[in-house]
């Protein structure tokens, strides 16, 4: 892993300082406590609309049962999301988000190691989950077979997508279960369902496993909410290890009223994609390059800073403007920047912040003010190498 320097090195020792990194894999959405100005998060991948109205109101009307237990089979939000998913209710469980089935899955899946996904990075806590089990783990490129093969679907931090032909390949090329988690699936439009791995889980009933995370999509990490859709042997065995009362009453009633909020849904599918081209827009004057094979409905944007110095320097400087971005070094990609697709106006504050900051070390290592932001990171080795804006997938 990146050995962190000069740039961010103090503040992003704070912000490590919450995690217990002998049991636990550092995550976005916990600088932002430490910005004194804070703007917004760009350090996360959560919906740039926030939670649906609906959904809050519903989480708010809750909390007067709270002297309750909630519903021990969480049967109103289970009919509500299952009609979302267009999955059976009986091989559906929701928890105390995708973590809580991540474990589930580390523990219960068949003997053998864990494979993640063939990405340059992805998702960690996979990989703690994966240890914490007692699972060795794999290259994504190794030969050798898995017990839990995981793709992250699209994938966290580089955004890249599988289509459903490979997935199936996937599936069958292994002896173990491949776990699919489709947390951002939803962000791709009212069709969604028709990309998603779901359409494959009764073809390979003991195979395949479908996480979702839906704090990402319905924007309530601090509530927790996760889900499993599986076959009929699977779904006996998590629900037999599943911890019980894991899905509090604010988590249920947020459930299902956020499953049928349409509206909130046609304004994330019909905004966020523009939204996302111009933040590529934006960063291509830095000279820095986005992954191209990103779809424009993936809610982040990964990001080649030229260098992990340019990288650190950036995530410094957003930290400082109040919009903590999430740098890769984590993930073992210490060049790259992960940002979560937020509205213009704080996306232009945070390219102001980057502008105003490359061109004042520019200034002071060549005494001049002269030439693009984009040439002068390319001179000292922060641009990517072609300095132009990839093209967006859409």
């Amino acid at each position: 892993r990146w050995v962190r320097g000069g740039w961010g090195g103090e503040m992003d020792a704070k912000a490590s300082a919450v995690w217990d990194t002998e049991t636990q894999e550092v995550h976005g959405g916990q600088t932002w406590r430490l910005c004194s100005n804070f703007v917004e998060d760009f350090s996360v991948t959560t919906n740039a609309f926030g939670p649906p109205k609906s959904a809050m109101a519903a989480a708010k009307a809750a909390l007067a049962d709270i002297h309750h237990y909630p519903a021990a089979d969480c049967g109103e939000a289970i009919a509500r999301l299952a009609e979302y998913m267009q999955w059976p209710a009986d091989r559906l469980l929701i928890g105390n988000g995708a973590s809580e089935f991540i474990d589930l899955c580390m523990r219960a899946g068949p003997a053998g190691k864990f494979k993640p996904g063939p990405y340059i990075a992805a998702y960690m806590e996979y990989n703690r989950a994966a240890i914490a089990s007692g699972r060795e783990v794999l290259s994504p490129h190794d030969k050798e077979d898995a017990g839990v093969t995981v793709i992250i679907h699209p994938n966290s931090p580089t955004g890249d997508v599988m289509t459903l032909e490979e997935l199936e390949q996937r599936t069958r090329a292994t002896s173990g279960i491949v776990v699919v988690d489709e947390s951002f699936m939803p962000f791709l439009g009212p069709d969604w369902r028709a990309h998603s791995a779901l359409a494959l889980v009764d073809k390979y009933p003991e195979t395949l496993i479908v996480l979702n995370s839906w704090t990402k999509l319905w924007s309530c990490p601090g509530l927790r909410l996760g889900s499993i859709a599986c076959g009929a042997k699977w779904y006996r065995t998590f629900k037999k290890l599943q911890t019980p009362w894991s899905c509090n009453n604010l988590a249920q009633a947020f459930c299902a009223a956020a499953a049928g909020d349409r509206e909130y849904m046609e304004q994330t599918w019909r905004v966020l994609p523009g939204w996302k081209t111009r933040q590529h827009t934006l960063l291509a004057r830095l000279g820095w390059q986005v992954n191209a094979d990103s779809p424009a409905w993936v809610p982040w944007v990964f990001v080649d800073c030229g260098s992990a110095e340019a990288a650190e320097r950036a995530a410094a400087l957003a930290m400082a403007a109040g919009c903590p971005v999430r740098w890769c070094a984590s993930f073992g990609a210490p060049r790259h920047l992960r940002l979560g697709v937020r509205a213009p106006e704080h996306q232009d504050k945070l390219q102001a912040a980057w502008e105003r900051g490359f061109s004042a070390q520019n200034v002071a290592a060549n005494g001049s003010t002269n030439g693009t932001v984009a040439e002068h990171t390319a001179q000292n080795g922060m641009g990517a190498a072609n300095g132009e804006l990839a093209a967006v997938n859409t």
